[in-house]
């Protein structure tokens, strides 16, 4: 990454290989092409064809790579968000997120009362970051629940849309929105696995995290069912379901 800070802002480079990651992450089969396209190529357009061709797929790489690795580590692999909290500060105005023992301590003390459940049940991080809470969610709690975050900063809910996809974390969204304010989206990241990939929302009423959360307000509505046969284009249907559970 650091080789990019010659030519290019590093933070906008850094955003752009979550977006271009984003974009490889979600095919659609039927044309081989990215469901975001026309994004991916506005997004490389500024770039030298060396560095889309190999600099960025191997920057991909390296990073699938070192999070299999570190998949069993004591101090966890969220690799994106370490590398954020390190390099793409700015005076005055630096991030930094939950350390992964607090987030272990935090997944493991749900983790009795999480166990029994027969279902799958709804776990929501409401200032995610990195995703890096919800990654020791899966960890310690099974991924077999549905995870949700939101986050004010885009590049955050990216890298914790890229976070729950390669950590096989399926069935879980991350929204871009305040989330102090129900009424509140800008777009969202759907990790699923059929179909399979990462799809981005830009109509909040086709989120399920945004219903979830707006009803977690008003209690008047009930929740979404979720519907990923598509593109999520259509309306979402509404069903019965229960109140986000918090971090």
């Amino acid at each position: 990454m650091q080789s990019f800070s010659y030519r290019y802002d590093l933070r906008t480079a850094f955003d752009d290989l979550l977006t271009i990651a984003l974009s490889a992450f979600s095919q659609n089969p039927k044309i081989g092409k990215s469901h975001d396209e026309d994004l991916y190529l506005a997004t490389v357009g500024k770039y030298r064809k060396d560095e889309v061709q190999n600099l960025f797929p191997k920057l991909l790489a390296l990073l699938i790579n070192e999070m299999e690795e570190r998949k069993e580590s004591s101090l966890g692999n969220d690799v994106l968000g370490e590398f954020y909290e390190q390099n793409l500060y700015r005076r005055g105005a630096s991030q930094y997120f939950t350390p992964w023992p607090l987030c272990a301590m935090m997944a493991s003390c749900l983790a009795d009362d999480v166990l029994p459940w027969v279902d799958g049940k709804r776990v929501l991080d409401p200032s995610c970051g990195s995703g890096r809470t919800l990654l020791a969610g899966g960890r310690y709690l099974g991924k077999c629940h549905h995870f949700y975050g939101i986050d004010i900063d885009h590049t955050c809910v990216k890298m914790a849309a890229i976070n729950l996809f390669l950590n096989g974390m399926f069935g879980s969204e991350v929204m871009w929105a305040d989330a102090l304010d129900p009424e509140c989206f800008h777009l969202s990241y759907v990790i699923s696995l059929v179909p399979f990939g990462v799809f981005r929302i830009r109509d909040r009423n086709n989120s399920v995290l945004w219903h979830l959360h707006r009803n977690s307000f008003r209690r008047k509505e009930p929740p979404p069912k979720p519907d990923l046969t598509l593109m999520l284009d259509g309306p979402v249907d509404i069903s019965s379901g229960e109140q986000l559970r918090l971090f």
